[in-house]
Formats: C-alpha cells, sequence, structure tokens
C-alpha cells in the first residue's frame, strides 16, 4: 500500500496541477515508527524529484534504532546490504528492488 501512494504522489506530481497539494496533510502514524520513517522518505524523495517544495512532514527523523523489517528471501545483513542510501541514513533498511513497482 506504502509503494502504491507513492506511484500515486508521482503521478500526481507529473500532472503538475496542484492534485499534489492533498500530500500536504499530515499523515496519521502507521503504528511503527519505522514505516512512519519510511513514509515521509519516499514521499519527499518524490517531491525532490519533481522539483516541488515538499511538505514539511515529510522531513524524516533518524531512527535511533535501526530498523529492519523481515523479508521472506533475505537474511537482515543482507536487506542492509541492498539498502539504498538514502534510506540508510535515516536508520531504516529496505532493498532497493522492493522499492521498484511496475
Amino acid at each position: 500500500m506504502l509503494l502504491q501512494g507513492r506511484d500515486h504522489l508521482r503521478l500526481m506530481l507529473a500532472r503538475a496541477d496542484g492534485s499534489a497539494a492533498t500530500w500536504e496533510a499530515v499523515p496519521r502514524s502507521t503504528g511503527s515508527a519505522g514505516f512512519d520513517t519510511l513514509l515521509a522518505a519516499l514521499a519527499r524523495r518524490e517531491f525532490e524529484r519533481a522539483s516541488f517544495e515538499p511538505p514539511a512532514w515529510s522531513a524524516p527523523k533518524r531512527l535511533s534504532v535501526p530498523w529492519v523489517p523481515e523479508h521472506p528471501f533475505f537474511e537482515p545483513d543482507q536487506v542492509v546490504a541492498l539498502t539504498p542510501d538514502f534510506l540508510r541514513n535515516l536508520n531504516v533498511f529496505v532493498p532497493a528492488r522492493d522499492l521498484v513497482t511496475a
């Protein structure tokens, strides 16, 4: 669901019709600091890629404890090794391949 939301944001930003302004609203917490940080980082990245000012809530804060969600195929050390720098710097570890959608 998180990646679908990211992809919808990408489409809204590409339209440049103001519809991406709906992302100004601060989302409720998912209940997981890791997922909250991942959401903020992905949203901010899309705004920056589209050369739009990101919403204030999307300024992700580095987690004090590494977040490595369980992965069905990779061991934790492999997940860490396959994580892109923009997430690694936030102490969030998700393989780059898991951030790609069709």
